[in-house]
């Protein structure tokens, strides 16, 4: 099973894409489980709150779609990249296979190098599996 770590960004940007997020992850991986950090929930409600019209729509969108997927309260960091860098590094030292779906360049520099695969959205389409 590999645990998959979507980050607000990466979510938003399928959703306002119209890219069918479970299809995506299905066609790419064999056998995973998609878990939403709290951090990210908690920056989804966020941004309920200070956006309007299609915005908040995509946002209301999401907060209904990544209600069945797990949630992990991890707090280890202060920002949401960082929890999500430490989350991944944590499940990768418990032998856990993990993949963090992004297309934030800082944070896909640091995944790589700490040789954690990524999704990505290629061509406003469709997601791409980057191993390493």
């Amino acid at each position: 099973m590999t645990i998959t770590i979507p980050d607000t960004n990466f979510l938003i940007y399928a959703i306002k894409h119209n890219i069918n997020i479970d299809y995506e992850f299905s066609r790419i991986l064999n056998n995973y489980e998609v878990v939403i950090l709290n951090c990210i929930k908690e920056e989804l409600e966020k941004l309920k709150t200070q956006l309007k019209g299609k915005e908040k729509f995509s946002i209301n969108i999401l907060l209904s779609l990544i209600k069945k997927y797990k949630t992990e309260d991890y707090n280890n960091g202060k920002y949401a990249d960082e929890i999500i860098l430490n989350y991944a590094k944590y499940q990768k030292n418990n032998n856990n296979k993990i993949v963090v779906c992004t297309n934030d360049k800082d944070l896909k520099r640091k995944l790589v190098d700490m040789g954690i695969p990524i999704i990505v959205v290629k061509q406003r389409n469709y997601f791409e599996l980057q191993e390493i």
